[in-house]
């Protein structure tokens, strides 16, 4: 239980509304304070590390912005509570759904953490109520606000610890050209080019040179899986985003809209609950395995996005949480227009927006005149601001339903009416990871985009080759191959780039003076550093076990933790302090009311006194991804900080997909991670970060003043 946080005294508008049945722990002391001129309470902190913008009211959660007040609590409660005169006051109520509601323990068997339900197990009915109330707004000014509290909240309740917001680190040769950088996908390796002039070296993979026309990334680790709908990290989306095409992409650099790919136009309807996509024609799969070519169409898009939910993997939860796939369908254009005649859509592209009444219309507003290949009608259970920043993301990358299910492709697709139905193709596509699709496209990818996967032998190598049968094919792209050679040795890697062996390679920020100022005939070494990223880097606390299943000994830990040698010694100066779950300077981002986390090994001390914990009773083992040599040494660094407490602790560290499935069952006690946004919008940070998968059957907002 907390101790009283907020009072807010001076004489306003009570909060309103009608709260219900709920959930988190009451009990509160509240204690009074003078107001400020503003009428915000002071910004001060309790000897607990509590900050004094929140305050619990038996079930019930004020939380005060800066600028809102904002109030959340289960249906039914009545909290009584002054607003100070001139605050906007956004309350949200809520009934749980019991019944759908889904354990913790479920999910961590079920392989859910950071997909379903948030990295650290963590539960608090309250900030899921504000998480799905911010995916339902549609106002952003009040999203804003929500935002802000769910950032007050995580801070407090410190379930991840922020180490720090990254600077960009590349590291590559400058007769590569033509780089560019988007907060979500990586490049495309056919629009990059390089030098003709650039010196060509053995890579030691069979016959395989780094020549011009080939880009060699040395890397480490491995993708969880060439399945896209069985891979929720950087490396697998990177690698689909070379191999496959999505409905929609962001060309380059652009973040405001996104510009057509494998869908040529889209519109949705006023409620923004249906979306129509019209799909490309003449768009093939190439199966490099078996030299077959396989046409995509609107049936093969319905099974994309349908057996990422079905197969039910860590990331399918942007699937399961905004799309209703099972009312999805497929439709020919002449269904779609028949439809359109008398239900007009609403279409957005390029700053302008049309009602559109017919296919032709949609087409002409997109300036599209190809051949089409059927229109895919995506349902939404509710309309959601960012669902075209999700539909770009490389796991819905479109694949071949017929190279899937072989020779029960046409009894499938007569199954399920051409689309029409797709809950039948259950009998067709298995629950989890034993599902004969997902062990084919697991080892045998298949795709649409401009690469696709020639060889690959694992934690070696992987080999792409330029898809002859790309759709958007060029007689002379950037990039003829990419060769990934990974190696695991940050040393090895340093010598991969300068020798030319790779013409990009990454790099620890601890061997940034190795790289810089390297010369190879005539060509020198780029060490890039000038964007602050959307990327937070931080551990992660096991909620579900002792003693981190207490807010006050999170908090400790969070005091006992040395940022700034962090910074300085592991990152050389490239990661930015943040305190809570969305980067700077995204909605939701505040310096109000938080709690900033220095390092203070005396109040950790205090702090775990306070919780009646003993450390010498307790072994922790901390955990990082094998070959990321930053991370070994972040967690070497907190070893010993947290032994001085008494803690017994030891490090371990796993090859990437064994951590990756380590970390999704909850089996572990702390972990270290990086989180690049999935998409676009402050939602995918405070969601993957706080959202305790908790469903609701009724949430309610109002706001007032």
């Amino acid at each position: 239980m907390k101790k009283g946080l907020l009072a807010i005294l001076l004489v306003g508008v009570m909060v309103l509304g009608t709260f219900g049945s709920g959930c988190i722990g009451g009990g509160t002391q509240t204690q009074t304070q003078t107001p400020t001129e503003t009428g915000s309470p002071t910004q001060t902190t309790t000897p607990s590390g509590v900050t004094q913008a929140i305050l619990e009211l038996g079930k019930v959660t004020v939380v005060d912005t800066g600028t809102a007040i904002v109030v959340v609590g289960p249906k039914g409660e009545k909290p009584s509570v002054s607003i100070p005169s001139g605050k906007k006051v956004i309350t949200v109520t809520y009934v749980v759904d019991e019944q759908n509601t889904p354990s913790v323990k479920e999910l961590m068997e079920q392989g859910q953490g950071f997909g379903a339900i948030n990295p650290a197990f963590f539960r608090d009915t309250n900030v899921d109520a504000l998480v799905i109330a911010a995916r339902r707004e549609t106002n952003p000014e009040v999203r804003t606000e929500i935002f802000k509290a769910l950032y007050i909240l995580g801070n407090y309740y410190v379930p991840e610890v922020i180490l720090g917001q990254n600077r960009q680190l590349r590291v590559y040769w400058d007769w590569v050209k033509g780089r560019y950088y988007h907060p979500t996908l990586p490049e495309r390796y056919d629009l990059l080019w390089e030098d003709p002039n650039a010196p060509v070296v053995d890579t030691g993979i069979g016959s395989y040179k780094n020549d011009p026309e080939t880009y060699v990334i040395a890397t480490i680790g491995w993708p969880e899986s060439f399945d896209p709908a069985w891979t929720y990290e950087t490396f697998g989306w990177e690698i689909w985003h070379e191999i496959g095409d999505t409905l929609v992409t962001y060309w380059k650099e652009e973040t405001e809209q996104v510009t057509p790919d494998l869908a040529v136009a889209w519109a949705h309807n006023k409620e923004g609950t249906e979306w129509y996509f019209v799909i490309r024609g003449g768009v093939k799969a190439y199966d490099p395995w078996n030299d077959k070519t396989y046409p995509i169409d609107a049936t093969d898009v319905v099974f994309t996005f349908w057996r990422v939910a079905r197969l039910g993997h860590s990331v399918s939860w942007m699937v399961t949480e905004f799309m209703n796939v099972s009312a999805s369908q497929a439709l020919t254009e002449e269904e779609f227009n028949n439809y359109v005649k008398n239900n007009p859509l609403i279409a957005e592209y390029n700053g302008k927006t049309a009602e559109i009444k017919s296919l032709q219309d949609l087409l002409n507003f997109f300036g599209y005149n190809g051949e089409t290949a059927g229109v895919f009608k995506l349902v939404l259970p509710h309309p959601y601001a960012a669902v075209l920043n999700i539909v770009a993301d490389p796991f819905l990358s479109v694949v071949p339903m017929e190279y899937l299910l072989g020779d029960k492709y046409e009894e499938a697709l007569k199954a399920s009416n051409y689309g029409k139905n797709p809950d039948a193709w259950e009998a067709y596509v298995q629950e989890g990871v034993d599902d004969p699709t997902h062990q084919l496209m697991h080892k045998y990818p298949v795709g649409t985009g401009p690469f696709y996967v020639k060889e690959y032998q694992e934690n070696s190598y992987i080999v792409l080759e330029y898809n002859p049968y790309y759709w958007n094919a060029t007689s002379n792209p950037g990039h003829k191959r990419v060769i990934y050679i990974i190696n695991n040795d940050a040393v090895a890697r340093v010598q991969l780039l300068t020798t030319g062996t790779a013409d990009v390679a990454a790099i620890p920020t601890d061997k940034i003076e190795d790289v810089q100022g390297v010369t190879k005939d005539g060509y020198k070494v780029v060490v890039q550093t000038d964007i602050l990223l959307p990327v937070l880097t931080f551990i992660v606390f096991n909620t579900q076990k002792e003693p981190f299943n207490d807010v006050k000994v999170r908090q400790a830990l969070a005091y006992a933790i040395p940022y700034d040698q962090i910074a300085k010694v592991v990152y050389n100066n490239l990661l930015e302090r943040n305190w809570g779950p969305i980067p700077k300077p995204w909605p939701g981002y505040t310096e109000y009311g938080i709690i900033k986390y220095e390092y203070n090994i005396a109040k950790a001390k205090q702090m775990l006194q306070e919780a009646g914990v003993d450390p010498s009773k307790y072994s922790i083992t901390l955990i990082y991804n094998a070959g990321n040599t930053q991370r070994e040494k972040v967690m070497t660094l907190i070893q010993n900080v947290w032994s001085q407490l008494g803690f017994r602790v030891t490090v371990e560290s796993y090859e990437w997909p064994v951590y990756l499935s380590k970390t999704e069952h909850g089996d572990y006690d702390v972990y270290i991670v990086g989180w690049v946004p999935d998409y676009l919008d402050s939602d995918n940070w405070v969601g993957p970060f706080l959202y305790g998968a908790t469903e609701f059957s009724e949430i309610n907002i109002e706001v007032s003043g």
